[in-house]
């Protein structure tokens, strides 16, 4: 009975407030910042959630989470393949390509772009391109079939179709007084890819073969690309690969000069993007974080004034026995009630808006035709809703809530009877 005294007479408290309506809207309002506060954080932080799961499945899943790059073609890439899956448990598959820089010709203009020379059936283990073709078929790009596939913004801005004639204008290394001379290579479309405008701008898509070809190289892979279970460990993962082929390369590949490796991984060409999410992140938690602290001196405000109007019945409490300790549960049991109510549906609130937030974003972008994630690798904003990150702002709520609670608490502890009840 002594333990549930201050959870019965703080309930008393906080439904006698309806009565003084100032006190109700102060309490309101208090209880309405916590439920701002926290939906804001849980929408905010399930979103670039879900910026940061998007880059990892659409962007690293076209570019190379980690390679290994050879100073010459290597003629048996699938041995080399072995050893770095078999060095590294991070590593899920491997697979070989070419990789160039050139220019398309496209109805007498010129587009930059990334030739990529990939075998079709190991780069589909690696790579989300089969996933993402909308016409066409990546199993075209076979050796010497002299097909090309291109991206979706590239297609369109050109008006190019399948069968289409795609010419690509690449700088081969000459004997000539030049140094170098650009080549012409045609090519036949049979494919369209869309993952974003970046992706699909810069990035196109022959046979592997082809590709040496095209960079007057012997037949073989320039580099390894490696999948990983982990993307966030790339940097060890690419180590460890180019640690795995530096010692094996002369029993895996007999040659006459010398062969040598280098390795990269995404963080050398995409982390930034990842790095500008994470700040964001931080950033924008901490903002947010201000509106519960806002919402917390909202607490402290209702509690000190429900202290004052409660002068006289926290006298009559310590006259019939009430010790200050049994006072102060009870204005924080006063506090909390608020407090719990306030996180609670802000966290429902929160959940709901979260879930709702990709399709929202997509009717709004389509109805009123904004083209707001043109530029972006996604086609609305995406959510992802973390359950350690739901604790952290809940735990977080609480503890600023809890704490708000304990200076009116200390008030409402020290008030003398016999002075209240005089009205002093």
């Amino acid at each position: 009975m002594r333990r549930s005294l201050p959870l019965f007479i703080g309930l008393r408290f906080t439904r006698s407030e309806s009565s003084n309506k100032f006190l109700s809207f102060i309490s309101s309002v208090s209880m309405a910042g916590l439920i701002l506060g926290v939906a804001a954080l849980i929408v905010v932080t399930s979103v670039l959630n879900g910026f940061e799961e998007a880059l990892s499945k659409k962007i690293l899943g076209m570019v190379p989470q980690a390679a290994v790059y050879a100073s010459q073609p290597l003629d048996d890439w699938s041995s080399f393949a072995k050893v770095i899956e078999d060095n590294d448990s991070n590593v899920i598959s491997t697979a070989p390509f070419v990789q160039a820089r050139g220019m398309l010709s496209l109805n007498g203009e010129v587009n930059s772009t990334i030739i990529n020379g990939i075998e079709p059936v190991s780069h589909t283990d690696v790579s989300i391109l089969k996933e993402s073709m909308i016409s066409g078929d990546i199993d075209s790009l076979s050796s010497g079939s002299g097909n090309i596939i291109l991206g979706r913004y590239v297609i369109e801005k050109y008006g190019l179709k399948l069968g289409d004639e795609i010419g690509i204008i690449i700088s081969s290394p000459s004997n000539s007084t030049v140094g170098v001379t650009p080549t012409f290579h045609s090519y036949k479309l049979t494919g369209v890819f869309h993952v974003s405008q970046e992706i699909d701008k810069w990035m196109s898509y022959i046979a592997m073969d082809d590709a040496s070809d095209v960079v007057n190289l012997k037949h073989g892979a320039a580099g390894i690309r490696l999948n990983l279970t982990d993307v966030f460990l790339s940097q060890d993962a690419a180590k460890n690969a180019l640690t795995a082929v530096t010692s094996n390369a002369s029993v895996l590949q007999n040659s006459s000069s010398e062969l040598t490796f280098s390795s990269g991984d995404w963080t050398q060409t995409h982390g930034s993007l990842y790095s500008s999410i994470r700040m964001q992140k931080t950033i924008m938690s901490l903002l947010l974080f201000l509106i519960i602290l806002v919402a917390a001196f909202n607490v402290i405000s209702t509690l000190v004034m429900s202290v004052t109007d409660k002068n006289a019945d926290v006298a009559i409490l310590k006259t019939f026995g009430a010790s200050s300790r049994l006072i102060s549960r009870i204005f924080i049991v006063q506090g909390m009630i608020i407090g719990i109510s306030g996180v609670m549906i802000g966290t429902i609130l929160g959940t709901v808006l979260a879930l709702s937030v990709p399709s929202i974003s997509a009717w709004v972008n389509t109805t009123f035709s904004l083209g707001l994630f043109d530029n972006y690798f996604v086609e609305a904003l995406p959510t992802k809703i973390k359950s350690i990150d739901v604790f952290i702002i809940l735990i977080s709520a609480f503890v600023v809530v809890l704490l708000s609670t304990i200076y009116p608490a200390y008030s409402a502890a020290n008030i003398e009877p016999v002075k209240a009840l005089k009205g002093e």
